[in-house]
């Protein structure tokens, strides 16, 4: 890995970011990433020291934009890293992230799982999105074949300036979840049992009361 830049293996091909606009109803992109790790550098480093989940506070910025701390929670989901973003104990995010170098190894059932788990956070999906969500999902996947892929579904009721840095700290999330997967992929930790884990996690996740 270059001091800069992610390691060989998470930039081959390239890195396409799909995100879900809430309050519109539909998906936009593929927006090509660079492959430079720049403001994820320091999520990274919290990441790196865990195994098969982190759960804590991760900061992001914005020049001339008051900072946010997100509580953040990631998984390795061993076909994939999943990230479920709270401000102020409320779902407004999640991010999925499939690195190139496990694309052959993606669950077939990954597009009904990522919706599914959506739904049940109660604030991501509608019953009503739920269909073109995995619909546009699923195709992704049939069509965007060699790319690293990365998913971003944002909560739509933030103010301006939170919904800024949001956008923002979720691209950093993203590269350093790419990264944090493929150091895992190059040198995976022995005796590890809490490594991976094969199921969404539904039951770690935050619900907002009604």
């Amino acid at each position: 890995m270059s001091k800069s830049g992610l390691c060989a293996t998470a930039i081959e091909g390239e890195i396409h970011l799909y995100g879900w606009n809430d309050q519109g109803g539909f998906w936009h992109g593929p927006t090509e990433i660079a492959p430079v790790l720049n403001g994820a550098g320091s999520i990274l480093r919290k990441l790196r020291n865990a195994s098969g989940t982190f759960h804590g506070k991760l900061r992001g910025n914005v020049r001339g934009i008051p900072g946010v701390a997100f509580q953040t929670t990631v998984y390795d989901l061993t076909d994939a890293g999943l990230a479920m973003v709270n401000l102020d104990g409320v779902p407004i995010g999640v991010v999925a992230v499939i690195p190139a170098q496990r694309r052959d190894h993606l669950r077939s059932e990954f597009a009904f799982g990522f919706v599914s788990f959506l739904s049940f956070l109660g604030a991501m999906a509608s019953p009503d999105s739920e269909l073109a969500m995995y619909d546009y999902v699923e195709n992704v996947l049939r069509t965007d074949t060699s790319s690293a892929l990365i998913f971003t579904v944002e909560r739509s009721q933030l103010d301006p300036d939170t919904s800024i840095v949001t956008s923002a700290f979720f691209e950093n999330l993203s590269k350093a979840m790419l990264q944090w997967l493929c150091m895992k992929h190059e040198k995976p930790e022995a005796d590890d049992d809490d490594d991976v884990s094969e199921v969404w996690p539904a039951t770690a996740v935050c619900v907002p009361a009604a």
